[in-house]
């Protein structure tokens, strides 16, 4: 089993609070949902670094890195908390799979075949690329269960 350890910066921890997220509920949700999508991988601790960026408006992860950047206010249409959880953790575990493409399955970020201006401009090349499909596959197949043990933590770590 793999064990993830949730570092927020100063100014992410501050973010956490601010909307409300517990940082060890999420953290004891990840685990749980990376054991329930990949049980294979051998024992092994991993710090995951989680920072806001209040500069750009999508998340991002950069390849070979145990970073994830998570953009601060994803998709502003949210109407309740939940909801903007909800987006908050879809972005989280968009870049997570990322991080599992580059760790776990060893894709180089050479292999991504599109740019920043193709990021930047949503292009087909960006949307179609397979590992963008993945993760949005992925993002889409775990948030609710990522949810539900967010959920149970949650009155554990408040």
């Amino acid at each position: 089993m793999h064990t993830f350890i949730i570092k927020p910066t100063k100014k992410t921890l501050r973010w956490l609070v601010r909307n409300k997220i517990s940082k060890n509920a999420m953290q004891y949700a990840l685990n749980m949902t990376f054991a329930d999508v990949n049980s294979k991988t051998r024992y092994k601790k991993t710090d995951i670094v989680l920072q806001v960026d209040y500069k750009r408006a999508e998340s991002s992860y950069i390849f070979g890195t145990n970073k994830i950047y998570i953009c601060s206010d994803p998709e502003d249409i949210h109407t309740s908390q939940r909801q903007k959880k909800f987006v908050i953790f879809l972005h989280f575990l968009h870049e997570f799979r990322h991080w599992m493409q580059s760790k776990i399955l060893k894709i180089k970020d050479s292999q991504l075949c599109y740019t920043d201006r193709d990021v930047a401009y949503n292009t087909l090349r960006y949307r179609n690329n397979k590992f963008e499909v993945d993760a949005r596959k992925f993002e889409r197949s775990t948030v609710r269960k990522f949810m539900r043990y967010y959920k149970q933590f949650i009155s554990y770590y408040r």
